[in-house]
């Protein structure tokens, strides 16, 4: 189903280990014994083929930073945790997930987010997770309201998870606000409220955003503290 598919060229330096897997590389014998404890008998084929490449793709991320047999199990907040000294982020969406690592030598946080472009999106949830500004940019062109819904959606879910090893909690879509640059295809973030030291109100980030196949991935990371 996946033939053909092709993969994503990392969109960070090389201190990063990063990798995709699609549907093709679905094997639960990938996993360790303790990440199947987290897969229950009855969940659905779709669920368990999403952790399963989700994780495969983790290992195979940390092995490009030579981290090797490490399971990745999850935390309070369904967040996966990493082996100690490591930032990273992990997703999935339709054919394909993607994973990316890094040591916090080099990233205090790594934000990344892949979304299937022909999924339903309703334009219901932008008071949700968009600003008045946000909103404006998303409706301005009416033939792009929905892609432009989703590049903010999947931007979002970038900072929150690249932000969340600082707070060690999620931070909310609307304490943080995204400015579209065609130019360079990135999301100029802007943080809203203070959410810990070193990271006030007005602290700026960038999230980038690009297409493959029917996907639309966004990433960013984090400075080292």
């Amino acid at each position: 189903m996946c033939k053909g598919l092709g993969g994503i060229v990392s969109p960070f330096n090389n201190n990063f280990g990063f990798s995709m897997k699609t549907t093709a590389d679905y094997d639960e014998k990938m996993l360790y014994p303790e990440e199947l404890e987290f897969l229950s008998l009855k969940a659905v084929q779709k669920r368990r083929s999403e952790f399963c490449i989700g994780r495969s793709a983790a290992h195979s991320a940390l092995s490009k930073i030579d981290i090797n047999k490490f399971p990745i199990l999850k935390g309070a907040n369904n967040e996966p945790i990493w082996p100690p000294g490591i930032v990273g982020a992990i997703s999935h969406s339709g054919e394909i997930a993607l994973a990316a690592v890094a040591r916090k030598e080099n990233a205090a946080g790594i934000g990344l987010d892949v979304e299937m472009v022909d999924e339903t999106v309703s334009m219901d949830i932008i008071k949700l997770i968009c600003t008045i500004r946000e909103a404006e940019w998303v409706v301005a062109r009416k033939e792009q309201s929905l892609e432009r819904l989703l590049m903010v959606f999947s931007a979002k879910e970038s900072a929150f998870k690249a932000f969340f090893p600082l707070m060690n909690e999620y931070i909310s879509y609307l304490e943080f606000e995204l400015i579209w640059h065609e130019a360079t295809r990135q999301f100029e973030g802007r943080l809203l409220t203070n959410i810990r030291a070193g990271y006030g109100e007005g602290y700026t980030f960038e999230v980038g955003c690009k297409k493959f196949a029917q996907y639309v991935y966004t990433f960013m990371s984090l400075p080292p503290v």
